[in-house]
């Protein structure tokens, strides 16, 4: 349960220093604080859960895709990977760590005419956690990427961006 609750910390403050970064041009001392709690949340979640594949998967994708291009997210990452060298990894299934990453990386492609809401609202990666749900009743995947999404959703509201497509760079 407490994996739960990482995931939604790691989400929420994982906009709130996008936002900061993004929206007010890294002005600001808080990003530091927020990406250091985004780092241990994300660190947590690598350590400690039946779904750390997946949660390494979306790092490393992340890192591939260029979206650490900033300093506090940098912090962010390499907080995460501290933490999770420090308590050890949680459980490994390198089959689905390989989906996972293949279908983090193709949340962040543009894709263009009727698979256009695929990527604006990056349902690659949740669809496949669904589908792995599904076959296999290892629901810790869905659960925990819609925890992480509905965290960075909900703080994307509340800082005034609302509900609507994540924005590409």
């Amino acid at each position: 349960m407490f994996d739960v609750l990482a995931a939604v910390i790691s989400g929420g403050s994982i906009k709130f220093v996008d936002f900061i970064e993004d929206e007010k041009k890294g002005k600001g001392l808080l990003k530091w604080p927020i990406a250091l709690i985004a780092g241990l949340a994300f660190g947590y979640v690598l350590s400690f859960s039946p779904a750390s594949s997946m949660f390494l998967a979306i790092l490393a994708a992340q890192v591939f895709m260029g979206k650490v291009d900033r300093v506090a997210h940098g912090l962010a990452v390499i907080i995460a990977v501290i933490t999770a060298l420090f308590y050890g990894l949680g459980p490994m299934d390198l089959q689905l760590m390989v989906a996972f990453f293949i279908l983090s990386t193709m949340d962040e492609v543009p894709l263009e005419g009727v698979l256009a809401p695929l990527g604006e609202y990056r349902l690659w990666l949740k669809g496949g956690t669904l589908c792995v749900g599904l076959i296999t009743g290892a629901w810790s995947y869905f659960i925990l990427i819609m925890a992480f999404d509905m965290a960075y959703l909900t703080v994307a509201y509340y800082l005034g961006e609302g509900i609507r497509p994540m924005r590409r760079k």
